[in-house]
């Protein structure tokens, strides 16, 4: 025998898991019921159906009084019943009355700004705003117009300055034609210049 070497063996044996103690909660649904006129709603159950199905799980996860388990079944619906629709208008509806009522100072001062804005703020700048000079160039051309006819004693010159002053008074026949002979020259002052000489050449001397 050789007692240097030595060899022990050790088996160790676990007790096996307790349970100290079991809770169980239960939700039941609803059972589905059909009224007299077809339609099939859910209805809850009685306290004997429920009471039933409380033993039944107590039976199932192995239910002890002595070790304090708790069981609790519920019954609800599994389904959210829809709201029923409302027949009146949409303008009646209480959700629209809370929707205007939330609305109303937003849109209030909404208005207020834009009638400030165009009733005070916009007709001051237009009142403050110059009106543009007239272009030099229109100025020029309606006088030479007026100059090239002036010596013509049928034609009268286009503007003068007793013609500015009656205007005031109201425009009459030859005002709106020497107007429209202006704008003429304004707009296209190489016409006008070929019918000052074309009007020179019909009355010159034979």
């Amino acid at each position: 025998i050789n007692y240097e070497v030595d060899k022990t063996i050790r088996v160790v044996r676990a007790s096996t898991g307790q349970v100290k103690r079991l809770s169980a909660a239960v939700v039941v649904n609803h059972q589905p019921s059909t009224d007299d006129k077809g339609v099939v709603t859910s209805v809850a159950l009685t306290a004997e159906q429920i009471e039933k199905m409380t033993a039944l799980v107590r039976e199932t996860i192995g239910f002890s009084q002595e070790r304090g388990d708790s069981v609790n079944l519920m019954n609800a619906p599994f389904a959210v019943q829809k709201a029923p629709q409302s027949d009146l208008p949409l303008w009646q509806q209480p959700e629209m009355h809370d929707l205007a009522r939330s609305l109303a100072w937003p849109i209030g001062v909404v208005l207020l700004v834009a009638l400030l804005l165009f009733g005070l703020v916009r007709p001051g700048l237009k009142a403050m705003a110059k009106p543009p000079p007239e272009p030099e160039a229109d100025l020029e051309e309606s006088a030479q117009l007026d100059a090239l006819v002036a010596d013509d004693t049928e034609r009268p010159p286009l503007l003068t300055n007793s013609a500015a002053d009656d205007a005031e008074a109201g425009p009459t026949e030859a005002q709106l034609r020497l107007e429209g002979a202006r704008k003429l020259a304004r707009e296209n002052p190489v016409a006008v210049a070929n019918i000052v000489k074309e009007w020179m050449g019909s009355e010159a001397p034979a």
